[in-house]
């Protein structure tokens, strides 16, 4: 395999750990991507490496409560009706994976990548030098006081649930909550603490240093948008801007972008765009780890610049404008839950402070990692959705023993291209 001229198109986090795989084991990469490094989600995201989230997106608890979640302004769900046509075989796939054993055998599909990803994130950090850019101080979840005490029958049987899947947690009480996180307010009933998650501080510096590692080894970067792909020719030629380049076998790492790209190549996915915002505050120190809010369906993250709000689902496509009202409302959440924050508005921050980027799902909550059905030298990794940056390195390792033909660390057959 040495010497192979292999193509990464997409130097998101996913593109950005298989081409350092590859060019590792000594073929000669090139990294195709026009938007640059790290940019779109892998540049904006909560930073959470979410081990605990185990459970498929598609859970038929949804159902009865996305009514009210459409017509909330402050609720983590939006639809735009334009775009609901389009959007409508996705949402059609979405709910047929609400079915029973299709959420038993997708659950833990994704824990067969869990179970790897925290350490193979160590292990990749330590070959580029950059451990630092991971605490494990793990994660909460926390459930506000209400009046009828419903929130303490879910934080009860939401413990147990993630108990039956092995996942490692405390329940922990008001009091226990603020010994850990005291910059919290009383509006805190309790919390599920994860102990065996992570973040990071800097999203886009760990995909900056995965990338100076890369050409540290010798890979090459192209920072242009990919045209065009013959793959029935061989070589394979990928084409930008008028350039042909021409390669021995190409991977697909385009996240959001690669439905196209598949298309071009035979294989037609639902891949869909779960568009996610976020809003940064100027305020360092409020917290140790990520907190997220069973009730508001929102994560706060403390990073290296500041406290990053991240979170909703919004359904629109990959070319309309951002809607950064769904950012600016991520600031009443935490105004909740984070007394601190009383003082701050929303006309003294930056529109820098606001971000949109684009989630790709497919409607299993499953990735596809994988090698084409019409040409052997031609390989997929996209789809993570919403774990992205958990999966970044342990997918990497999957791809990379895949193309290098040998038995991979999980079996892949959940996560096959045709399986739709």
């Amino acid at each position: 395999m040495n010497n192979q001229k292999i193509a990464v198109i997409g130097a998101g986090i996913i593109g950005l750990c298989t081409a350092f795989e590859l060019q590792k084991k000594g073929m000669e990469v090139t990294l195709f991507d026009g938007q640059g490094i790290g940019q779109g989600a892998s540049f904006g995201n909560a930073g959470h490496f979410a081990t605990e989230q185990v459970f498929p997106l598609a859970d038929p608890a949804l159902l009865p409560k996305l009514p009210a979640m459409l017509f909330d302004p402050l609720g983590p769900f939006k639809l735009k009706l334009s775009y609901l046509p389009k959007a409508l075989p996705w949402f059609c796939r979405f709910l047929s994976a609400m079915r029973a054993s299709e959420r038993l055998k997708n659950t833990a599909a994704i824990r067969a990548l869990n179970d790897h990803a925290i350490t193979r994130w160590q292990q990749l950090l330590r070959q580029i030098n950059s451990e630092h850019l991971m605490t494990k101080k793990g994660s909460l979840l926390v459930y506000d006081n209400n009046a009828n005490n419903t929130n303490e029958k879910q934080l009860n049987a939401d413990y147990a649930h993630y108990r039956s899947q092995g996942i490692a947690l405390e329940k922990l009480s008001a009091a226990q909550v603020l010994v850990k996180e005291p910059s919290l307010g009383n509006n805190v009933l309790g919390a599920l603490y994860f102990t065996d998650v992570a973040h990071t501080s800097s999203p886009k510096l760990l995909c900056d240093s995965i990338f100076q590692a890369f050409t540290a080894f010798g890979g090459q970067f192209v920072n242009s948008n990919v045209d065009e792909i013959k793959s029935e020719t061989n070589p394979i030629t990928v084409t930008c801007e008028k350039q042909h380049y021409q390669f021995d076998k190409i991977v697909v790492c385009a996240g959001a972008h690669a439905k196209k790209l598949a298309a071009q190549l035979g294989h037609h996915v639902p891949l869909e765009s779960e568009r996610g915002y976020h809003l940064m505050l100027p305020v360092t120190h409020t917290l140790q780890r990520p907190v997220a809010s069973s009730d508001r369906k929102f994560i706060m993250t403390p990073m290296q610049d500041g406290l990053r709000l991240a979170g909703t689902v919004e359904f629109a496509g990959n070319d309309n404008a951002p809607d950064y009202r769904r950012s600016d409302m991520l600031l009443t959440h935490a105004k909740a839950l984070l007394p601190s924050l009383a003082d701050i508005n929303l006309e003294d921050l930056t529109q820098q402070a606001r971000w949109m980027g684009l989630r790709p799902s497919l409607p299993d909550s499953l990735p596809i990692i994988d090698v084409s059905k019409h040409n052997k030298s031609v390989y997929f990794n996209f789809g993570h959705q919403h774990l992205g940056l958990t999966w970044g390195a342990i997918s990497a390792t999957l791809l990379t023993q895949l193309l290098r033909g040998m038995t991979s660390d999980v079996p892949l057959h959940a996560y096959r291209i045709d399986r739709f």
